[in-house]
């Protein structure tokens, strides 16, 4: 996932296929694997799970009416207007496709751009293909993944828009002007594609203001040249779509949604989901985090000791920053909210017991992985941009779920959103971590999301 890297820099990034292509072997190897099983999912998982028929219902003015102003206006899902587009097109173009057809279609998506980016994979050294390969594992053992590409949801579009727009920027080194705009345009229909997405673009843009300020260190003014305006112009022009959407509706989410749903929606200042998002986010890296960074918590013992005392204290006034346990269910909630919900029904003591390990084991492992990154920045400064790429687009989406209303607080299955960015950020906080011990972990990450998924759409 080294997506970033100007032109001057390539040679550090190269090699001959000959020392690369195990790993390119073994990434396209994993992604068959994946998409098979995803495949296999499709055919047989059930119509209906999630919100499948609500989405794939406000599909069909878009196959039968077009795209305009009109539909646009008139559209009820609060998110996903180009998930939606994608869902119609294929209607338009095979009428009689069913809802198997649409969940493949995705499937052979996310195929063509894992050939392509095996093909692009001869362009970078050994040691970056095998983080791009365990970065890619870590990405493809999200609980949510399978439950995304195997459903008629509005994730599985905006993983297709995400992935080719990343690739593209891959391509465009961010110096080649032509796939540098592909990139951006393919982001701006991720944003569209689901709004959780939208930190996408300023994230890059915070990519090309480090790299401008570093430049304009170096040499002044002259750094901002008129192909780097362009740029900067291409991040805008991509915002577009948003914007219009925004100023048609006049807010994020559509008029006839509110009237629809009759829920809180659209922006809200909502304190409690940003720190909900913080802390399952250290929840869903802690077996990463203590196989591979254990051996990290003697110098940083006083910080882990101050996070096991918040834990102890949230723990004994029951205080719940995840989800309220009354309103699980097995359709939208996660292994951890089931789990609290299990504890809840045992008793007092057993639900401060399980507050006790979810917040230690979150606190401490979100210390551990704060306190690397910050170390490879003061070490490395900020030539890997995709790491740059990575923490910016992460804080920015948990700083994000502070204005976002509806569910309340976090679902688990939005991590999806962040999922790739902070597997990244994990290989190369714990490079240590790509060996044999981690991907037998990463595969019983897999057999869970594949039962989780089975659980949900087949009983």
């Amino acid at each position: 996932m080294k997506f970033f890297a100007t032109t001057d820099r390539l040679s550090a990034f190269s090699a001959p296929v000959a020392h690369t292509k195990p790993y390119r072997q073994y990434f396209i190897s994993i992604c068959a694997l994946y998409l098979l099983v995803a495949a296999w999912l499709a055919v047989r998982i059930r119509f209906g799970v999630m919100d499948e028929l609500f989405h794939l219902e406000y599909s069909l003015p878009f196959a039968k009416l077009g795209l305009s102003k009109t539909t646009l206006y008139r559209h009820v899902p609060p998110t996903g207007v180009a998930s939606h587009l994608w869902f119609a097109l294929w209607i338009w173009l095979f009428p009689t496709i069913d809802y198997i057809g649409l969940r493949l279609i995705t499937c052979v998506a996310l195929a063509g751009l894992a050939i392509a980016t095996y093909v692009h994979l001869r362009s970078f050294s050994g040691v970056w293909q095998r983080r791009i390969l365990a970065a890619s594992v870590f990405t493809l053992v999200c609980p949510y993944f399978f439950l995304s590409v195997s459903t008629v949801m509005t994730e599985g579009p905006s993983l297709v828009f995400l992935f080719a727009g990343l690739l593209l920027l891959s391509i465009s080194r961010l110096e080649r002007l032509f796939p540098f705009f592909l990139a951006c345009c393919f982001l701006g229909l991720t944003t569209i594609a689901r709004f959780y997405y939208i930190p996408l673009l300023p994230a890059l843009f915070v990519v090309l203001a480090v790299e401008d300020w570093e430049a304009y260190r170096r040499i002044g003014a002259k750094a901002f040249t008129t192909h780097r305006i362009l740029l900067y112009l291409s991040i805008g022009i991509s915002l577009l779509p948003l914007a219009g959407l925004v100023s048609l509706w006049g807010g994020f989410t559509p008029p006839l949604f509110h009237q629809w749903s009759k829920l809180r929606s659209g922006v809200s200042f909502n304190a409690l989901r940003p720190i909900s998002a913080f802390v399952l986010t250290g929840i869903y890296i802690s077996p990463i985090v203590w196989l591979s960074g254990f051996q990290y918590i003697k110098s940083a013992l006083s910080v882990v000791i101050g996070s096991f005392i918040i834990a102890l204290i949230l723990a004994f006034l029951q205080i719940n920053l995840l989800r309220d346990p009354e309103s699980v269910n097995d359709v939208f909630s996660g292994p951890i909210e089931h789990g609290l919900g299990w504890l809840m029904a045992k008793g007092q003591l057993a639900i401060s017991l399980g507050l006790l390990v979810v917040y230690t084991l979150s606190f401490v492992s979100l210390v551990i992985v704060i306190r690397q990154l910050f170390q490879i920045l003061v070490a490395e400064g900020f030539v890997d941009k995709a790491f740059v790429f990575s923490i910016a687009f992460v804080a920015l989406f948990i700083a994000s779920q502070a204005f976002i209303g509806g569910n309340h607080p976090f679902f688990e299955r939005y991590l999806i959103h962040p999922w790739p960015f902070i597997g990244y950020g994990l290989i190369r906080a714990f490079p240590e971590s790509t060996n044999i011990r981690t991907y037998s972990v990463l595969a019983v990450y897999t057999v869970v999301s594949i039962l989780l998924l089975t659980k949900w759409g087949l009983s």
